[in-house]
């Protein structure tokens, strides 16, 4: 069902059309109208109609038969990213933690039931798949995400949980985990998720900020097991990950002050 199911003042035609965007991934950069119908649900000929006219207004590149992102995109999501000021203090900082743990650091922010990567760093020599700018993934299992929902407060958290229960493939297997997750959030500062989500790494999240617009931020490090001793991501990670997260805080309120 897409919202133009639920509320008649919706422009369902541009909802459609959002949902052709959306389908491009990092590891799906170029697809066909009949793969893009695949992953969005939306018929083919509707699809059709679609890229053709994304493609004529830009939005849209066609390679033979199939299509990828235009750099017009990005006029989409630049007047966001540009005044982040956070990502600009954090990148440093993030780099060299990537670099000393042998893993990645990402800044991450809420869309509904997912987390959205912002900013990554990661280690030179780094071989594995890395998450980077635009990658999304389900709040439920993930540190970050609880990290994230830490920041709401109780009514929100209520309502999120709620919207996070429409998943139940995810909420069944990782809700319990989740509940704990945030309140360790709050209760120490971080949350820590061991190998039960991406196989062969254990991960930090640990809130970053609510801004003045209400988005909420978090951070979060992401191991190999193998680079890890016993315990080192409560340790040594998760403690480093906080004086990161504090160090942008206190940079922010410093160039920014109330």
């Amino acid at each position: 069902m897409t919202a133009g199911d639920k509320d008649p003042d919706i422009a369902t035609t541009l909802v459609k059309g959002l949902k052709v965007l959306e389908a491009f991934r990092p590891n799906r950069t170029l697809m066909s109208n009949g793969e893009i119908a695949r992953e969005t649900g939306i018929n083919r000929s509707t699809v059709t109609r679609l890229t053709y006219t994304l493609q004529q207004t830009g939005y849209l590149r066609q390679e033979k038969t199939k299509y990828r992102l235009s750099w017009r995109a990005l006029m989409l999501v630049n007047p966001l990213l540009v005044d982040l000021k956070l990502l600009h203090i954090a990148r440093p900082s993030m780099q060299k933690l990537a670099q000393d743990l042998g893993g990645t650091v990402s800044i991450g922010t809420m869309d509904r039931g997912n987390f959205v990567y912002l900013e990554t760093s990661r280690v030179n020599e780094n071989i594995w798949s890395s998450p980077d700018l635009g990658t999304i993934g389900p709040l439920l299992p993930a540190a970050i995400g609880h990290a994230l929902c830490s920041l709401l407060t109780e009514d929100e958290l209520k309502a999120k949980l709620e919207e996070l229960k429409r998943r139940p493939d995810l909420w069944v297997k990782y809700a319990d985990s989740f509940i704990q997750g945030v309140r360790d959030c709050r209760a120490r500062g971080f949350s820590v998720v061991k190998g039960t989500w991406i196989p062969g790494t254990h991960s930090a999240g640990v809130p970053l900020i609510r801004d003045a617009n209400g988005d909420c931020f978090g951070i979060n490090c992401r191991v190999p097991i193998y680079r890890l001793s016993p315990n080192q991501i409560e340790d040594e990670v998760a403690p480093r990950l906080i004086s990161l997260a504090t160090n942008i805080r206190n940079q922010l309120a410093y160039i920014m002050p109330a």
